[in-house]
Order: structure tokens, then sequence, then C-alpha cells
């Protein structure tokens, strides 16, 4: 194979790996992705067509519980605060990401609610603030969408949900490093 034929093909890939990367970067490119997830009843598939603070909201508490899951097994002692506490983090820590996270908690319970096949939207309302729009069905049923920072659309039903999980997340990892710093102390003074 030629210098130029390599070249080249490795700019074609990188070109259609990108190219399939791109966000919605309107509400109704949102709503197309949001309406092709409800209609495959895909729920990762719905984790990618959310708001992007939405999408960051759920790595959060994913890595939350990875993080306090890991802090448990390090320094919790033995019984049954500790198997107690595994378990409360534990799907979240094994599933490996925010995405199947989502899909598994509210993704599919989200779906079954949504009707199928997902119909086509009548319009599309723009808020005031210019980072909220709304599509409305031919139902009058009014869905959600906001702006990312970085300019892309997403579905927003879930965002302050999302924003709940991650402060309570992010409140949960914060009780976990204090009981581990009170039981290592504990251990520290017993050893003594």
């Amino acid at each position: 194979m030629t210098r130029r034929l390599s070249v080249a093909l490795v700019v074609w890939a990188c070109v259609g790996v990108l190219g399939g990367c791109r966000k919605p970067t309107t509400p109704a490119a949102a709503f197309a992705l949001f309406q092709k997830a409800v209609t495959n009843d895909d729920p990762e598939a719905l984790f990618d067509a959310l708001d992007k603070r939405s999408r960051w909201a759920w790595m959060t508490v994913q890595k939350s519980h990875r993080e306090a899951y890991d802090i448990i097994l390090s320094n919790y002692p033995e019984g049954h605060e500790r198997e107690r506490e595994l378990r409360r983090f534990e799907r979240g820590a094994t599933l490996g990401s925010a995405r199947a996270l989502f899909a598994e908690q509210v993704g599919r319970g989200a779906l079954a609610k949504l009707p199928k096949p997902m119909p086509d939207a009548v319009r599309f309302e723009m808020a005031s603030d210019g980072e909220n729009a709304f599509s409305v069905l031919p139902s009058h049923l009014s869905l959600p969408f906001r702006r990312g920072p970085d300019g892309s659309w997403g579905y927003a039903a879930f965002a302050d949900e999302s924003e709940e999980r991650q402060k309570r997340a992010l409140g949960d990892v914060d009780m976990v490093r204090a009981s581990a710093a009170d039981y290592e102390r504990a251990a520290s003074r017993n050893a003594r």
C-alpha cells in the first residue's frame, strides 16, 4: 500500500468517525435523535438524546457511585453497614458507564410511558431565553429541549431529576469519605 493511500484511508476513517459523533445543533435535530430512540425503544440511545448537562449529571452520578464503592471496599470494616453500603452503590459502580446506569435506572421506565412510534413534531417553540425549546406533537404534548454550553441541543425532560441525582450522589460520596476517615481513626486508636 502506498503512503498516499494510507494517509487517505486514515483521513477518511477520522472524518467518518468524527462525522458520526456530531451532536444536534438545532431543536429539530435533537428531536429527531430523541424520536429515533423512542421509536426503537432504546434506553441507551435515549441517554445520547439527553441535553449535555443531564448527561454530565449522570456521568457524575456513575463516577461518584464507583468512588463510594471503592472507598467502602478499602476502608469500611466487615459487617452489616459495609454490606448495605456496597449493595447501595454496586450497580452504579459496576455498570461501567453513565449511559448504562441511566438506561437501567430511568431510561427503560421512561420509554414505556412514551408513545411508539413517536410521531413527528408539528412545530417547535423557542423560549425567550434562546436556551430552551419545545416540540409540540399532534396530540399537543410538549417536549422540552435545552441548549448545552457547547451549543448542542438535547431532550431536557429529565434535567431536574438528573441534577438532583447528581447532588445526592456527590453528598453520598462525601458522607462515605467522612465515614471511612472515622473508621480509619478508630482503627488506629484500637491498634495502639
